[in-house]
């Protein structure tokens, strides 16, 4: 009898253990608002306030025949947000003068288009009415004149489609969305292009949008429902219009059908064209300013930091560019009602879905305004270790700058390094000693030396940031702008090892073309 090999299965358990990290709601907005300039988020909480009734914009220094209110809101920590102090505006007009030449110098939404339009196969009619078009076009990629204006007068039907054939084409470029009327027409648009939009959400956003207030599915629905049966009897409506009601009948709607239509229109961007410049120049104004002050006390909490060199600065944040803000006192009060004494009536069921939709209203308006909190708190935490970092440059000017990292600063503050790349992003800083991108004050290190030996040229020397050095490069290029034969990138180098800045020809010749300065034989 052949042998037969026998199997046993084993079983066996394992554990294995896996730490992740997973950002809240809450910390996600957080530091999307902390990445945002200033411009950036005063648009941001126009938007927000659009869509969420619970914040009421109370005041905006910007915006002429706004009106003043006497009462002031305040943030979870107790932080009042709205205009700055007395002191922040006078610190404001001292600074005022460094504003100019600091032009914004994104690509405008125009020249974006037009590369995109003149690179499609048109025809002569095509090129010159879409070039018209792409120039009649605001800010947000809307109209400005009405397109028809730009035919001419007796056009046919001919030139009728070939407006609409170049109209159709620009609204394709990216950003998809331009070239309509308003920003309802843009979401109709985007949700038309990318071809997976629910039928329920292209009703809505086709001339249908008042639907969506108050953006409750039950609420949706009967209206739907409604409009449905008040417009079955109507002759006059176009085909197109006819054949999609006939379809959005057809379908029999449910609320989790307006569900997933206000979740598809919530992935669409109202205004596509928020991040391009403008055809005017845009002026770069500071998120903080920093000005010395006679106070020693170290008392954050009235913006002032004690630095290294024992001189204090006080630091503002430029708060008159972003409108003060606070939560409906109305949503605040039906959002505290007690649902337990309601009945199951209709009347009380509906009046308990209101006071859900203000309770998430009021808690989702809460949590934006801690998140701008934040962003206020972590700038000037940031800045107050900036100014102790970089005492020097603060006290005697740019050639003082000091190596820092932003690893260095976050760990002072207690936050990651990754939260303070995202502070610095598009944010400046005012100080007697001109305009700053907060990110200029994070250098690499440059070696130096402090004496003429190759011994301590070999080992750890005293360091100089690469701003520093660049400035000093400018400063030698300048000094001899007026000698017949130009210094050579070796000459530099060698003035600044007198100087105790050990740098290769090479890095000079580097740091020279960043600070857009000509080569010897150029100048």
């Amino acid at each position: 009898m052949p042998n037969v090999q026998q199997f046993k299965l084993h079983q066996s358990a394992s554990q294995k253990q896996r730490q992740s990290l997973k950002l809240s709601q809450k910390q996600i907005m957080s530091v999307n608002l902390l990445a945002m300039s200033t411009q950036d988020l005063r648009n941001d909480i126009y938007e927000f306030a659009a869509r969420n009734p619970a914040l009421e914009i109370t005041d905006d220094a910007l915006e002429a025949g706004t009106k003043n209110v006497t009462e002031h809101s305040f943030f979870s920590d107790n932080t009042r947000y709205g205009r700055a102090t007395e002191q922040g505006k006078i610190a404001s007009d001292n600074f005022q003068s460094a504003l100019e030449a600091n032009e914004d110098t994104r690509k405008t939404l125009s020249e974006h288009l037009e590369l995109q339009f003149l690179s499609m196969k048109l025809s002569p009619a095509e090129r010159e009415l879409g070039l018209r078009l792409i120039h009649n076009l605001d800010r947000n990629g809307f109209y400005i004149l009405s397109p028809e204006s730009f035919l001419h007068d007796g056009s046919g039907m001919e030139e009728y489609n070939i407006l609409e054939a170049t109209i159709d084409k620009i609204r394709q470029l990216d950003p998809v969305g331009t070239c309509v009327k308003n920003f309802e027409e843009s979401l109709y648009v985007q949700a038309k292009f990318k071809g997976n939009a629910p039928e329920a959400a292209l009703f809505i956003l086709d001339g249908h949008f008042n639907f969506l207030n108050p953006p409750q599915p039950s609420k949706i629905l009967k209206k739907i429902n409604d409009y449905l049966k008040d417009t079955g009897k109507l002759s006059f409506l176009s085909e197109e219009k006819q054949q999609s009601l006939k379809k959005i009948k057809s379908m029999h709607l449910t609320e989790e059908d307006i569900q997933n239509a206000l979740d598809f229109i919530r992935t669409l961007d109202p205004f596509p064209a928020k991040n391009f410049g403008t055809e005017q120049p845009n002026f770069i104004s500071p998120d903080v300013y920093v000005e010395p002050v006679p106070e020693e006390d170290d008392d954050l909490q009235n913006g002032i930091v004690s630095a290294t060199n024992n001189r204090s600065y006080k630091i503002t944040l430029a708060r008159d560019s972003l409108p003060s803000m606070r939560i409906s006192r109305r949503f605040s009060s039906l959002a505290e009602k007690d649902t337990s004494s309601l009945g199951s009536d209709a009347k009380s069921e509906q009046e308990k879905a209101d006071i859900k939709f203000a309770r998430n209203s009021v808690q989702e308006a809460k949590t934006y305004m801690d998140s701008i909190a934040f962003r206020e708190s972590t700038l000037e935490k940031a800045t107050a270790e900036i100014i102790r970092n970089q005492s020097a440059f603060f006290e005697k000017g740019p050639r003082y700058l000091a190596p820092l990292r932003q690893k260095d600063i976050a760990g002072a503050i207690g936050v990651h390094e990754a939260t303070i790349s995202r502070m610095a992003n598009a944010k400046y800083l005012q100080c007697q000693w001109g305009l700053f991108k907060i990110g200029y004050f994070f250098t690499n290190a440059v070696r130096t030396e402090n004496t003429s030996s190759i011994l301590a040229q070999m080992k750890d020397s005293p360091a100089a940031s690469k701003e520093a050095v660049k400035f000093e490069i400018q400063s030698i290029l300048r000094a001899h702008a007026d000698e017949k034969k130009a210094l050579s990138d070796q000459k530099v180098s060698d003035l600044l090892a007198e100087k105790g800045i050990i740098i290769a020809r090479r890095t000079v010749a580097k740091y020279r073309s960043e600070l857009n300065l000509a080569s010897s034989y150029d100048r």
